[in-house]
């Protein structure tokens, strides 16, 4: 038998006060009234959600996937993929009949996250993008999980085609500054400038700046559509030397430096060398990187000529020049006994430390 509630006690100010129990605001089996009386009762919207949500969660099931060996409980597996989606979907559409409002993607949120990702955006705008990315996560999910082993350029590919279309779904719904507002905060590219700035601190102008930038290199990157030729590796080594120098109009100081060793990964690995070298300079480090990138677009731009058909003899002497020409810069800036052990690094893979010695020609 259930226990009795405990009498009314007097509550800090001297208030009568009956406790809620368990008993009374949960009778029988109905969660519209479970609802009712959590609402009755006085807790707040957030309270009565989770208290709802760890009730449907309880009560939805996926008929037939208990029986499935763990190995096959993943989203590589259509027929888990699929009962987990209708679950998903389930769920959402009890929650919206017994909370109405109160489900909405915008009512769910706490005031800092919400300011976060979306600032001043209206609850409709904000349940709408909701919706698009759910969406979005959905057939991205679906399209990883089906890939053919061993394939990756198609996935990606069709991933960048989702996210235009997601881009022109966001653009119908939102004017360009709440759009560029929403992007500067939530999207890929806002991500990647977050991760790169980690402790520095900057203006929220410099912060748009780098986003704007970031957000172009973004666009013809062909990392993100697998159209990896060395056509197109060459345009990215170029496109990374723009967003580098732009990056270094917005940040004027050594910041500039300490952004590349994240938004840049030659940058980053030449750093790495050039730290047991207290004689060489952050900008002599940036100078060796850029050395370091021309050289490996010359080597894409041998392999490219070289599937045109260009004869062999002419190919090999083509990246003897380059490679001359690439030994020659670094024994300038760096001097031949630095510039040795830097080169070794290059062909090992491994970076090799010697003895801080001279540096310069």
């Amino acid at each position: 038998p259930a226990k009795p509630a405990p009498a009314a006690s007097s509550g800090p100010v001297g208030a009568s006060v009956t406790p809620a129990i368990w008993q009374t605001l949960k009778p029988g089996s109905s969660l519209h009234d479970l609802v009712a009386n959590l609402r009755a009762a006085g807790f707040p919207p957030a309270v009565v959600r989770a208290v709802v949500s760890q009730m449907v969660a309880e009560r939805l099931s996926s008929p037939g996937l208990d029986d499935l060996p763990f190995w096959k409980k993943n989203f590589n597996n259509p027929e888990y993929r699929a009962a987990q989606e209708q679950m998903n979907t389930d769920r959402r559409n009890l929650l919206t009949e017994l909370l109405g409002p109160d489900a909405r993607p915008s009512a769910m949120m706490d005031p800092a996250s919400r300011e976060r990702r979306y600032g001043s955006l209206s609850d409709d705008k904000i349940d709408q993008i909701e919706t698009i990315n759910r969406d979005f996560n959905e057939l991205r999910m679906k399209l990883f999980a089906d890939r053919k082993p061993g394939d990756t350029q198609n996935p990606m590919a069709v991933q960048a085609g989702l996210e235009q279309e997601v881009q022109k779904d966001l653009a119908a719904i939102l004017t360009p500054a709440e759009l560029e507002q929403f992007e500067m905060r939530s999207s890929p590219s806002a991500s990647r400038v977050m991760g790169n700035l980690k402790g520095l601190e900057v203006t929220e102008a410099e912060y748009t700046a780098l986003f704007r930038a970031q957000k172009a290199y973004d666009s013809v990157d062909p990392l993100r559509t697998g159209d990896m030729t060395a056509d197109t590796m060459v345009l990215r080594a170029a496109a990374q030397e723009e967003l580098n120098e732009q990056a270094r109009a917005v940040l004027t100081d050594d910041r500039f430096y300490e952004y590349l060793k994240a938004s840049d990964s030659t940058y980053a690995q030449t750093a790495q060398f050039t730290a047991s070298y207290p004689a060489i300079t952050p900008a002599t480090t940036y100078e060796l990187a850029q050395i370091e990138r021309n050289y490996q677009a010359a080597m894409m731009a041998g392999a490219r000529r070289s599937a045109g058909g260009a004869p062999s003899s002419e190919r090999m002497a083509q990246l003897t020049a380059a490679r001359t020409e690439y030994q020659d810069r670094i024994n300038t800036l760096l001097g031949p006994e630095t510039a040795a052990v830097y080169a070794q690094r290059n062909r090992t893979g491994v970076i090799s430390i010697a003895p801080a010695g001279r540096i310069g020609p």
